[in-house]
């Protein structure tokens, strides 16, 4: 029922697609933003890069995709190019121009560590993309660890020897009130099965219709009225290492 969950959404326009699940498209467009201000032959590391979605957005690059394979068991490793820990990158020191790392920090043991690697495989001037979040729920399991706040990005970033850093919310309190409120159906109805699933199936329709689209939606344009951010669904992370 989850994939007949998931072709409905993707069944929608963009437009649609991108007010219903806001962080997802925030994610892509981090990801934009490190693919136009990456040059022709830099080489760019995709760290914890999985089934590596945005490979195609640093064609004109010399991509490197690395992970550990640890994560969905249904997920598609074929494009990994290094198997390896991020805590222990098999690559020289400063020999990387731009490192893309979304969604993963959470599910390192030891990310302060997994950060000064960034820092060391970066050359001068190099720059790291980063996503993480601040309220998710545990996935993953049992490699979930974390959750970030600014503060804590801000000292990782700094203990690793990184001074211009740039962490902007992906939402505020609408965002993520409307993100919780799609788990609704989730929680009620799946994972149950039989009879009672399809006598209350017009109900979860019901609920799926409520909680994972129009109540969403409308958080989308609320969520403008927020303008402190306190609450988030993660942030989204530019950092600079410094020039020689």
């Amino acid at each position: 029922m989850a994939g007949f969950y998931e072709k409905v959404f993707h069944a929608l326009p963009n437009s649609l697609q991108r007010r219903i699940h806001p962080l997802d498209f925030a994610i892509r467009r981090l990801a934009e933003e490190a693919s136009e201000n990456s040059q022709p032959e830099d080489f760019v590391l995709d760290a914890g890069a999985g089934e590596s979605r945005f490979g195609r957005l640093f064609r004109h690059c010399r991509y490197l995709a690395i992970d550990t394979t640890l994560g969905d068991s249904d997920w598609d490793y074929s494009a990994i190019d290094v198997l390896a820990d991020l805590s222990k990158i098999p690559l020289k020191e400063a020999s990387i121009d731009l490192v893309l790392n979304t969604q993963v920090l959470e599910h390192v043991p030891d990310p302060g560590r997994v950060i000064r690697e960034f820092f060391r495989v970066l050359k001068p001037g190099g720059i790291l993309y980063l996503s993480a979040p601040q309220g998710w729920h545990e996935h993953q399991q049992p490699y979930d660890f974390f959750r970030f706040t600014t503060f804590s990005l801000q000292q990782l970033f700094r203990e690793a020897g990184f001074r211009d850093y740039r962490i902007l919310p992906q939402g505020g309190y609408f965002h993520y009130l409307g993100h919780r409120l799609t788990y609704i159906p989730k929680v009620l109805f799946q994972g149950r099965s039989g009879f009672w699933r399809y006598l209350f199936f017009p109900v979860e329709l019901l609920c799926l219709g409520t909680f994972c689209f129009i109540l969403p939606l409308g958080c989308y344009f609320l969520d403008r009225f927020d303008g402190k951010k306190e609450f988030t669904l993660g942030y989204a992370c530019r950092v600079i290492k410094p020039g020689s």
